[in-house]
């Protein structure tokens, strides 16, 4: 299959800060770090241990620079190395809610030691040469979490300011399915879901129909999902049903927050085995609640997204519903876990296919549309593909960073 993904790729530097709040980001470090002189890491043009540059990522090598400076001048050389530490990330994802990897240490190359001469504040910065990102690698949150250690001489490392976290987040470029009706995107695959999160990234062409369904799994007990439905009609500068509701099986929750039209969109649905809540655009908008009969106690025989088609029970979310409304999607995720609300305002464009909890990760593109099988590959297993029986047409180019596309 031709993957057709292009790229760019942005790093942002973060302070590897972790833990509690007061954090200082001057050259003297923190509380924790002894009294005397102290190392620390600079980037260019910024403050000590708070980084403000953009880098690209293209089709070369690209230098990242750091210096290494003191807080005083010592008596003797001091020198400095770099290391990669999955620790810094695992700390760094903890307090920011985020869910990076680890780039493969094969992508990075640390150019040498630093040796910082006796009398000097800095001397030469570490050069950090990072490969362009293969293909198949675009689109997984990667980042690059570095800490200074002292190879020699009097000067101790600051515990705050001698880590950075490089965020590198890719721009993923693909062609999307675009339906006008009921995209009849469903896996026949059941789900076992005690706790849970759906969430997709979507666009649609206006939301002048109720009952239009995100999501949707129907029981024997009944049917359960995310519909669009209140107000009734234009209200307060909402749309008339541009509240997309969780119904569940005897209850429902309406989110504060509205879905726009012709604006790309983020909803997502979580379930912690006590409270419902909903997510749009990454703000909090709602939570209720519920029992587990409401969520047929977690049994999902099937999931379906953005109108199932068909008749299935009392609700027949699909054709008559969606007709005339156009559709894409590039983000559908399916957890056994509840996200928290940083998970998923930090996380809205792309996750990592390893990440934990995650059992349906679907990015509809033609590069993970398997043509033969008609199907839209699950990228997070072998199972629990998406298929549909309804036309589509390819809108070419489709950024990850588009506020809206064109229809």
């Amino acid at each position: 299959m031709k993957n057709i993904i292009t790229y760019v790729v942005l790093a942002l530097m973060i302070m590897a800060a972790y833990g509690c709040n007061d954090a200082e980001y001057g050259a003297a470090g923190t509380m924790d770090d002894k009294l005397g002189v102290h190392a620390y890491l600079v980037e260019s043009n910024s403050t000590p241990g708070i980084a403000n540059s953009v880098v690209t990522l293209g089709s070369t090598v690209t230098n990242l620079v750091l210096t290494p400076s003191l807080t005083d001048k010592e008596k003797s050389d001091a020198e400095f190395r770099l290391v990669i530490d999955k620790d810094v990330l695992e700390r760094f994802n903890e307090a920011e809610g985020t869910g990076y990897v680890v780039l493969p240490e094969d992508l990075v190359k640390i150019e040498s030691n630093v040796k910082i001469a006796a009398g000097k504040f800095s001397q030469d910065p570490f050069i950090i040469s990072v490969k362009p990102l293969p293909s198949k690698l675009i689109g997984t949150p990667f980042a690059l979490p570095l800490r200074m250690e002292k190879v020699s001489g009097n000067a101790e490392v600051t515990s705050r300011t001698a880590s950075y976290v490089y965020v590198i987040s890719s721009q993923i470029i693909d062609d999307l399915p675009m339906f006008v009706g009921a995209s009849g995107l469903r896996t026949d695959d059941a789900f076992n879901l005690p706790q849970f999160t759906i969430e997709m990234r979507l666009q649609v062409s206006n939301t002048s129909n109720r009952n239009r369904d995100l999501f949707f799994c129907n029981t024997d007990n009944g049917a359960f999902m995310a519909r669009f439905e209140d107000p009734q009609s234009d209200q307060d500068g909402i749309k008339a049903h541009a509240l997309a509701q969780f119904q569940g099986i005897g209850d429902y929750l309406n989110p504060t927050i509205p879905l726009e039209p012709n604006k790309w969109q983020h909803y997502a649905v979580t379930f912690d085995g006590t409270n419902v809540a909903i997510y749009v655009n990454g703000s909090f908008a709602g939570k209720k609640e519920i029992k587990n009969s409401v969520i047929n106690n977690g049994q999902f025989p099937y999931m379906s997204f953005m109108g199932v088609g068909g008749n299935y029970g009392y609700w027949s979310p699909g054709d008559r519903w969606w007709y005339g409304c156009k559709v894409m999607t590039n983000e559908i995720r399916v957890w056994d876990v509840a996200r928290t609300a940083d998970q998923i305002a930090n996380n809205i464009k792309s996750v990592s296919p390893d990440s934990k909890g995650l059992i349906g990760y679907w990015r509809l593109g033609r590069s993970n549309y398997d043509t033969s099988k008609k199907i839209f590959m699950n990228l997070a297993g072998d199972h629990h593909h998406l298929h549909t029986d309804k036309n589509f047409t390819w809108v070419a180019n489709v950024s990850s960073e588009d506020y809206a596309t064109p229809w």
